[in-house]
């Protein structure tokens, strides 16, 4: 039976580190590992965690096993996620860039805005990256936050 883990840190962003931590050899402590049954996990936070340095006791870990595959767990939604938005910035960074584009030397971000200038309807906005002050719109005006989501995601496709 392997007794030897690889422990990675994870950032708080949920990737972790590419080379492991720490190497764990459970052979190591004096835990009673004749009983197939147990949790590496629970065994790390509850035995092996306290006896680390400071630093390592505030790492969120992943623990994997040495003879299994070490490759990291992507979270498909996350990355979908992520690329899904980078679209969206993509096509309302152009439309700024035609519509309103005496503010290109501003240091400037898009939002979804609900506001008096908007006569509180929803709708996407050029806006001061540091103040939020309302340069100009970017779409027609929405109803709800989801029409104005659908707007964006159907303009992407």
């Amino acid at each position: 039976m392997e007794t030897k883990y690889n422990v990675y840190k994870v950032y708080s962003t949920g990737r972790r580190v590419k080379k492991p931590t720490l190497v764990i050899d459970l052979n190591d402590y004096e835990l009673d590992l004749n009983s197939g049954d147990f949790d590496v996990e629970k065994i790390f936070l509850d035995e092996i965690r306290p006896t680390l340095d400071k630093k390592y006791q505030k790492f969120k870990v992943e623990i994997i096993r040495v003879d299994l595959s070490q490759e990291p767990k992507v979270d498909k939604s996350l990355e979908e996620q992520k690329k899904i938005e980078k679209k969206r910035v993509n096509f309302l960074s152009k439309v700024a860039a035609k519509q309103l584009s005496q503010f290109a030397d501003k240091k400037s971000t898009i939002s979804l805005c609900m506001r008096e200038e908007t006569d509180w309807q929803w709708q996407w906005c050029l806006t001061e990256y540091t103040t939020n002050k309302y340069y100009g719109p970017l779409s027609s005006s929405f109803g709800t936050r989801t029409e104005a989501e659908d707007w964006i995601n159907e303009a992407i496709k």
